[in-house]
């Protein structure tokens, strides 16, 4: 059995658990979940640390994949394991080479079409090639590396603000991402404004967008964070908001100053205005203005989109129909 806190595990079915009674002194019952992993043996089959790695890679998957409850061991799953081992790998000389650029998807003001900010995203080249951020960063969450991933964009980001502003720019305020990983660290708080005040960057021009949770847990962890980064003056951005399970409790209870549309929630076209994807636009939009919120959807992608968040008093949009993530020396070009 593993005693680690219930919540660390995905939400399963209701077939998938089983009920437990104590004994009739206490009187209590609780519900429990099972998953297995296994390895077929063969006369092949390796040493028994080996074997042992191979069923324990087997059943890490089966806690935390909630669509399976026993997974075995087979040439794909060894496939992934694998890259997941290279791209850990490649990853560390990654940031000591500079191999990670720093990109910038516009954010855009529809009342005049004008320049209202930016998302810092990473971007990968090795030897010539791209790898997808599909490809890496979902790697990166099983681990800490990706906490090293967001603070390495977060101190190119106050690298570029600070040159801007030495060149005279006109500076935007730019969104940086964070994992729910970084919650794990105490010092979170004091580890982003060190890195902001080190580049001497106005709290103004930095946003910090994180996901919702799922999690009581991370929810007090949230709380304390959000808080502390309010107190700082440093703007706080629910990224994909509807996409988790305590969406409103979340927006109630923590001082935000921006919520983040998920793309899911933006129909493709203006037909059929009483769908329920319209309604649900609708309203999120008016919620959060009403709140005291700036509200921005992104994913827009077509002039329908951009006439349907206009007609909605939403005027903050991001992208492709706009643009796609620059480089750094294409978004200059913008400010």
């Amino acid at each position: 059995g593993d005693h680690r806190d219930l919540h660390s595990f995905p939400t399963r079915r209701s077939s998938d658990l089983m009920k437990v009674s104590y004994s009739d002194d206490v009187g209590d019952d609780v519900w429990l979940s099972t998953c297995a992993g296994y390895y077929c043996l063969s006369e092949n089959c390796g040493t028994v640390n080996e074997i042992m790695d191979r069923v324990s890679l087997a059943v890490h998957k089966a806690k935390t994949d909630p669509d399976l409850r026993e997974v075995f061991v087979d040439d794909e799953l060894l496939d992934k394991q694998n890259n997941v081992k290279l791209i850990e790998t490649m990853f560390e000389q990654a940031l000591a080479v500079d191999e990670i650029q720093v990109y910038y998807q516009p954010k855009v003001q529809l009342n005049g079409y004008r320049l209202a900010g930016a998302e810092a995203l990473s971007r990968w080249f090795h030897d010539g090639e791209l790898i997808m951020p599909a490809k890496f960063i979902p790697i990166l969450e099983q681990s800490q590396s990706i906490c090293d991933l967001d603070f390495y964009v977060l101190r190119r980001v106050c690298e570029d603000i600070r040159r801007w502003l030495d060149e005279g720019k006109k500076v935007v305020r730019v969104s940086v991402n964070l994992s729910r990983r970084n919650l794990d660290n105490p010092g979170l708080v004091e580890d982003i404004m060190d890195t902001i005040d080190s580049y001497q960057v106005p709290h103004e021009l930095i946003e910090i967008e994180l996901t919702e949770t799922t999690t009581d847990v991370n929810f007090m962890d949230l709380r304390k964070v959000v808080e502390a980064l309010h107190e700082e003056g440093i703007s706080t951005s629910v990224d994909d908001f509807g996409m988790g399970y305590s969406s409103l409790n979340l927006i109630r209870e923590l001082p935000w100053n921006v919520l983040k549309i998920d793309r899911s929630y933006l129909p493709a076209s203006n037909d059929e205005e009483k769908s329920n994807e319209h309604i649900m636009l609708k309203h999120l939009i008016a919620m959060s203005q009403d709140m005291g919120l700036e509200c921005i959807v992104e994913g827009v992608e077509n002039v329908d989109q951009i006439k349907l968040l206009k007609k909605n008093h939403c005027f903050l949009a991001q992208g492709f129909y706009f643009d796609k993530p620059l480089p750094v020396s294409e978004f200059e070009k913008k400010l």
